[in-house]
């Protein structure tokens, strides 16, 4: 309870509000807000059992000692080894929690104020270096699995490269820049999504988060000037007080404390941002300043509130959450640049990477493609090349089509499908670019393909031509994000079978995250809370369609035919009619001909004289069954696909029950593991977007043989995803799922798994 009382202190929305709103608060009136802010993130437990634990929290104590004790308690899940600093394996999982709205820079700052303070000989400064050299993750201490690392590193299968930097970076850029960020921030105004993310973390909107920032970097100069003796005046920093305009003392391109102190050791913005905190932390404790003490509290509660928008809460579940972050700007101003990212995704100890596959969203215009692909490859510069190798995935991204589906006169995701052609033809442009010495550069770093985003706004159909042109023209090299956020864990299977069947993949090849495979039926449908799934009827139908096309594969299944076959008719009666009768086999090949691409096949497009691709899929889509064509282009139709899109309510049981849709999952598993195609497991970013609260839900343990040994075992790989957004690396990535399997199986046991992780990984390595 102390721990979370402490998280409250430093992250208060409540109180962060009353200071922009009104001004610094008085000790009664901050403690009631700490009282409603602890008990919100807790509401199921009576007011008492807070109010116990708050007496003897606050009783006694100025704000200054409620932050050194704030800071006191969250330091305790950390340790000193030498100069390094770890977290303590058993609280790795609430440290994790922990500094998703608390910046791990901020405690552990503390952690090495506190031991230069025992001990004269230990230089702040020195330590300051050594830790924030890359990065502020630290991670376990353990012995096994660092010498794994050390010997033969890590293979980083599912990484995105926007997205990855560490919010202690965006943050003083933010500060350092206010007006260029602020550009950003304005891009975003009228994007509803972004706006419901600033009014679901609190009542700010984006104006005020830029007032927030300059109050910020007026709040840090003031305190400057405190510690150097320099402040003669209180200001006070709300709403409508604050100088927006005022002209700041300390101002440096690296950090303003650089012109107070001397930093020859120190290089990195993280570093200059510890010895600040550091700094504050010895004046606090000297001066007993109460005004100081509720400018550094104002300051971390920005420095939090800033967090919130860039990483994913706890409480933010399921890709749309995640999808917010991603489309607010606020790391692009960071992110034009790449080698500070490629430092810090080798960890905080050493080098942990042996190669990093990042991926990055491909351009439609062949000069700010170039300039993309010339900035990636800039930032990875000869040192790097020494450490770890480098390979870029690009991944088309899946954009909704959002047109009123009455209005269709052509087929479904028209400007998606048109996009990904265009995207592809500049990609592939791009890769013939070469330098004075007639190397190709890009060509050789571009080693796969990858299709990524939400998948509830794009199916593996809209992407399967280019993907199957791509195999045409000779690239062997594909994985695809699916199974990864689902109405219904047959969606999630579906979109694996489409991806894997109609992108044409092979040996080799790769599915990213796959959640729906792995996750607990029964967990799933507790996590549900007894509530009706709310889907399109077209997505259900093919559900069903799909589930009766396997089932009919697999004779375990076979009792479930009948039952499905009625569904079928039921629904595709609703939206199809019944002016003609198809065969279930018809409506089957119907929905596998979604592979083919409409511009195509229906005659909008003639293939081109040197488009080979092209002429074989019309061939191969001529020779088909008319009816089963007819169907296929009647899928398309805009009035069909209005009455697909209507809603209507299941029950998450109501074909297949918990052991059923088990078996299931199963059975894609083998269906993978025939194929020789691996899954990218993605632990951090599954516990986030989806139905999981801890890392000991996780599928993984289930895939690696550890819950039931008759389970079939896929091919799996390691992937950290978006390190910044979800505040990891691809080494506490191992490391979690390591203290998992403790759990579930012994030590020796847990490091084979480990081992056999990374062998994984590098097997399947494009």
């Amino acid at each position: 309870m102390k721990l979370n009382l402490s998280i409250a202190f430093l992250d208060s929305q409540k109180i962060i509000e009353q200071y922009f709103y009104k001004g610094l608060l008085g000790d009664k009136e901050l403690y009631n807000h700490l009282f409603v802010e602890a008990h919100n993130k807790d509401p199921y437990k009576p007011d008492y059992i807070f109010k116990n634990v708050m007496s003897d929290f606050t009783k006694g104590k100025s704000l200054n000692e409620l932050l050194i004790d704030s800071l006191e308690e969250l330091s305790k899940m950390l340790l000193f080894r030498g100069e390094n600093i770890y977290v303590k394996n058993q609280d790795f999982e609430k440290w994790q929690n922990t500094i998703l709205s608390v910046s791990p820079l901020l405690i552990i700052s503390y952690a090495i104020y506190k031991q230069s303070q025992n001990s004269f000989r230990i230089e702040p400064e020195k330590l300051i270096q050594k830790i924030f050299a890359k990065t502020a993750l630290p991670s376990i201490y353990e012995p096994q699995l660092d010498s794994m690392i050390e010997n033969s590193r890590l293979n980083e299968m599912h990484m995105h490269l926007n997205g990855t930097t560490e919010i202690d970076v965006v943050w003083h850029n933010a500060l350092q820049q206010p007006q260029d960020f602020y550009q950003y921030i304005k891009k975003t105004l009228n994007n509803s999504i972004v706006t419901e993310q600033y009014l679901q973390v609190s009542s700010f909107e984006q104006d005020d988060f830029y007032r927030l920032l300059k109050i910020a970097s007026q709040i840090r100069d003031q305190m400057l000037s405190m510690m150097n003796e320099q402040c003669h005046e209180k200001d006070y920093f709300t709403k409508d007080t604050f100088d927006i305009g005022k002209t700041l003392y300390f101002t440096s391109h690296k950090h303003p404390i650089s012109l107070v102190e001397n930093t020859a050791c120190l290089d990195t913005k993280m570093q200059y941002e510890s010895l600040f905190i550091v700094r504050s932390l010895e004046y606090l404790t000297s001066s007993q300043s109460v005004y100081f003490g509720h400018l550094f509290h104002y300051y971390l509660l920005i420095y939090s509130y800033f967090q919130k928008l860039l990483v994913q809460q706890k409480t933010q579940v399921g890709f749309d959450q995640f999808q917010k972050i991603t489309v607010n700007e606020l790391r692009e101003l960071t992110e034009e640049k790449y080698t500070a990212r490629y430092h810090q995704l080798q960890g905080m100890y050493d080098n942990s990477l042996s190669v990093l596959e990042g991926r990055f969203a491909p351009k439609d215009d062949l000069n700010k493609s170039l300039k993309l692909l010339k900035d990636i490859h800039k930032g990875y510069d000869k040192k790097l090349q020494k450490q770890f190798q480098l390979k870029l995935v690009p991944h088309f991204i899946k954009l909704q089509d959002d047109r009123n589906p009455e209005k269709i006169i052509t087929f479904r995701d028209l400007k998606l499908r048109i996009k990904n052609r265009k995207t592809l033809d500049v990609l592939l442009e791009s890769m013939k670019y070469h330098d004075e010495k007639g190397k190709y550069i890009f060509k050789d770093l571009i080693v796969g393909f990858d299709a990524a985003a939400n998948e509830l706004h794009a199916s593996p159909e809209a992407f399967a031509p280019i993907f199957r042109k791509l195999a045409f023209l000779g690239y062997k090299n594909f994985t695809y994000h699916a199974g990864e956020d689902f109405v219904h864990i047959l969606s999630g299977l579906r979109m694996v079978y489409e991806a894997v069947e109609f992108l044409d993949m092979q040996s080799g090849n790769r599915i990213g995250h796959a959640t729906a495979l792995g996750i607990e039926p029964e967990l799933w449908n507790q996590r549900l809370y007894d509530s009706k799934l709310t889907i399109k009827k077209g997505e259900w139908l093919d559900n069903l369609v799909f589930a009766y096309s396997f089932c009919s594969e697999h004779h375990v299944m076979f009792g479930y035919l009948a039952k499905l076959e009625a569904s079928i008719r039921h629904h595709f009666s609703d939206i199809y009619g019944n002016e003609k009768y198809y065969s279930i086999y018809q409506i089957i090949e119907a929905w596998k001909c979604r592979k083919y691409d409409p511009i195509i096949v229906f005659g909008w497009r003639e293939p081109s004289l040197f488009e080979d691709f092209e002429s074989k899929e019309l061939k191969e889509y001529n020779i088909i069954d008319k009816d089963i064509c007819t169907l296929y282009e009647t899928y398309h139709e805009g009035s069909k696909i209005a009455k697909y899109n209507k809603m209507i309510q299941i029950e998450p049981l109501e074909i297949f029950g918990i052991k059923e849709l088990r078996e299931f999952q199963n059975m894609m598993i083998l269906f993978l593991n025939k194929k020789n195609i691996a899954i990218e497991t993605l632990p951090t970013s599954n516990v986030r977007i989806s139905y999981y609260k801890q890392y000991s839900e996780h599928h993984l343990a289930r895939w690696l043989g550890l819950v039931n040994s008759d389970d079939p075992k896929p091919n799996v790989v390691v992937g950290s995803d978006d390190t910044g957004i979800f505040m990891t690396n691809l080494r506490n990535e191992y490391a979690h799922i390591f203290q998992s399997l403790t759990e579930k199986s012994d030590y020796e046991t847990a490091l084979q798994k480990i081992n056999y992780l990374n062998i994984m990984s590098k097997s399947f390595t494009f």
